[in-house]
């Protein structure tokens, strides 16, 4: 089914308007707390109406950047820093990129926290690693393997790396893929097995090399899946 120009052509206008205020926001400096600026006020400047403000205004209150209060003002969230996460990764997701090009952005990310992992991680974190590897196995051979099993071993090495960064865009990322990380594991559990096998191997003897050969090869697997799951573009 193709979605009409209008709907189109109006969605694309409450993105840009979108990244237009996040871009306001950084220029003006605002805090959490702070009053975004008045629909007027945006409109005018942006050269728009105050109805794609106020949409593009929703949005950024569902990605947790800004709180509206009604009767009152919007005001920046008190955690804005997770809210412009949320918005990099909804742009992410809405990207058109290839499924090559978000195969290598993913192998970057996950080999760049599991190599400071392996030289951050404390003995009770490679244990937990390894509790998590466990748990996995578990679930691959009562065939109840899920994305969440998938999810909680790459966040525990996460947790080694010790940087509330990395694990918090390791984290988001994650969770943004979980249905084609469920697709992936649901076409070859064993193949799913296998690499998070060698994955924690490499983890356990911190070898740095190893580590990223096997990372390398499950991405591949993932970007299939990413593949399989993504609609084709309707004409």
């Amino acid at each position: 089914m193709q979605v009409p120009a209008a709907r189109q052509q109006r969605k694309s206008l409450s993105r840009q308007v979108m990244e237009s205020i996040e871009r306001m926001i950084w220029e003006q400096d605002l805090r959490p707390g702070d009053p975004l600026p008045t629909e007027a006020q945006i409109a005018g400047e942006l050269m728009v109406s105050k109805s794609s403000v106020r949409e593009a205004v929703k949005m950024l209150e569902a990605l947790g950047v800004v709180e509206i209060r009604r009767g009152l003002c919007t005001v920046i969230s008190a955690s804005p820093e997770q809210g412009y996460m949320n918005v990099m990764l909804s742009h992410l997701y809405l990207n058109d990129g290839s499924a090559e090009e978000l195969q290598v952005f993913r192998r970057t990310i996950e080999t760049a926290y599991t190599a400071l992992a392996i030289d951050a991680a404390s003995e009770s974190d490679l244990a937990a690693i390894q509790k998590a590897l466990e748990t996995f196995r578990e679930k691959y051979q009562a065939h109840t393997l899920e994305a969440s099993d998938d999810i909680a071993f790459h966040n525990q090495i996460l947790l080694a790396t010790h940087n509330a960064f990395l694990i918090s865009l390791g984290s988001a990322l994650n969770e943004l893929f979980s249905e084609t990380i469920a697709v992936s594991i649901n076409l070859n559990p064993q193949i799913a097995m296998s690499d998070h096998e060698e994955i924690c191997r490499a983890v356990l003897c911190r070898d740095k090399d190893a580590a990223f050969a096997a990372i390398c090869k499950s991405a591949e697997q993932w970007a299939a899946a990413f593949k399989i799951q993504k609609p084709p573009q309707e004409a």
